[in-house]
């Protein structure tokens, strides 16, 4: 149990690290805000949900976003004023945007000796949407001045499973690299 606490750990931080770096390539600062602070309990606009499983561990990673976050961050949208209103636009972003997160968590934990294999997200539009764990759980929330994003993260390890520390962080790919298998 101990462990898996570790591990639960080091999973947010590497989460909470990645989901920084994330919106700043799209030129938009979120910070980690406290669960008490403002907005409590935001109107998310769309969610993703992207399953991972691996021989150590598996769960589930789910990205909330308001509209405001959905938009400022996306390329395509920007200040247009035409597709700002386009839901299937904000829905492959959200998709594509939970689909990046879980890579770049994926690279940090192969640093670490974990390996996962990533699913397809799956996008759900509604209000007041919130996960139903199986123990509870409290997400990772982010915010900016307009705007706001939280991420969930269910995690289950292998009895006896331990995370090792970061290693070969300059041999490793980063976010975007391309790779080619023989």
């Amino acid at each position: 149990m101990e462990q898996e606490i570790e591990f639960r750990r080091a999973f947010e931080q590497v989460t909470v690290a990645a989901c920084e770096d994330l919106f700043s390539r799209y030129g938009v600062t979120v910070r980690r805000a406290d669960e008490k602070e403002d907005p409590i309990s935001p109107e998310f606009f769309l969610c993703s949900v992207i399953g991972f499983t691996g021989r150590d561990v598996r769960g589930t990673l789910v990205l909330a976003l308001t509209e405001e976050l959905s938009g400022l961050s996306n390329p395509i949208v920007g200040t247009n004023a035409k597709v700002t209103t386009d839901r299937v636009i904000h829905r492959d972003w959200v998709g594509e945007l939970s689909n990046q997160l879980l890579g770049q968590i994926k690279i940090d934990l192969l640093r670490r000796g974990v390996e996962i294999y990533v699913n397809l997200p799956a996008v759900l539009q509604g209000q007041h949407l919130a996960p139903l764990p199986r123990r509870q759980l409290k997400p990772l929330k982010f915010t900016l001045a307009n705007g706001a994003a939280a991420v969930w993260i269910e995690l289950e390890t292998r009895e006896g499973f331990k995370i090792e520390s970061a290693t070969g962080t300059d041999e490793s790919p980063a976010p975007g690299d391309t790779l080619l298998f023989d």
